[in-house]
């Protein structure tokens, strides 16, 4: 019970600093995507507190998963982990969308990234690691799988979905998102898997991809139809297939014997 009060401490920090960021954004316009029911009712700010709530309860949950595997002491662990979740929310961003202002590429990165700072800063505070870790290397081979996995995940959205995408008309700006994406994806999966204590390839690879990747990726791409009229097929089907081919690419962290 105590360790779910400090989470949903964690939680509410985070939602508050979120807001606080949505408040300071300028209203932007675009005629791609219609709003969604919650904004048309006036529910959005109670939908997206709750949600908020949810999130990143969730979040700070998965850091109990791995927190005795982050170098650092106090809070300075929780950072690295917030960093980490950070990394991914922020290059997802990016992402060439039709709908996306070029403003939405600062304003939305730097307030979710404050709220994911603070939350991890709580979680190391709050949640604190039983003992020291040794510092070990960042594998960069299997790094490198991991990107080549996402990219080609991405390729066949693109050119065999035809997924929800600024492919058509800006097809070499989002291959090189697609590519920054992997590296970065990639270098964070690399990252955390140092501090993920699971035995067995197939076992890793599904903490690393489906948990620690997943449910993040997953919990920041549901925060679009709290504001948009969102297909949520495609945002499902999208979500499903990175979530896939970054646990298949995975695979290639072995035993830290057979890493190379």
């Amino acid at each position: 019970m105590r360790t779910f009060m400090r989470l949903a401490l964690i939680a509410l920090a985070a939602t508050i600093v979120r807001i606080a960021g949505q408040l300071c954004i300028p209203a932007g316009r675009q005629s791609v995507l219609a709003p969604s029911i919650f904004a048309q009712n006036g529910t959005m700010p109670a939908a997206f507190t709750v949600y908020g709530l949810l999130a990143y309860g969730l979040i700070a949950a998965m850091f109990l998963l791995v927190r005795d595997g982050i170098p650092g002491r106090g809070p300075v662990r929780g950072l690295k982990y917030g960093l980490s979740c950070c990394a991914v929310w922020v290059v997802y961003l990016w992402e060439p969308l039709p709908h996306v202002a070029p403003l939405d590429r600062i304003t939305y990165p730097l307030a979710d990234g404050a709220a994911l700072l603070v939350m991890g800063l709580l979680c190391g505070a709050l949640l604190p690691a039983r003992a020291a870790v040794q510092r070990t290397p960042l594998r960069l081979l299997p790094a490198a799988a991991v990107a080549v996995c996402f990219w080609a995940g991405r390729l066949v959205q693109y050119r065999v979905v035809g997924i929800y995408s600024a492919f058509e008309a800006q097809p070499v700006q989002t291959l090189l998102w697609t590519a920054l994406t992997g590296a970065c994806v990639g270098l964070t999966m690399a990252w955390l898997r140092r501090a993920v204590a699971a035995h067995g390839r197939l076992r890793r690879a599904a903490l690393l991809g489906l948990l620690l990747f997943g449910a993040d990726l997953l919990l920041f791409n549901f925060f679009m139809p709290l504001v948009f009229d969102a297909d949520i097929p495609d945002l499902l089907l999208r979500t499903l297939t990175d979530v896939l081919a970054v646990a298949a690419g995975c695979l290639a962290f072995g035993e830290e014997g057979e890493e190379r």
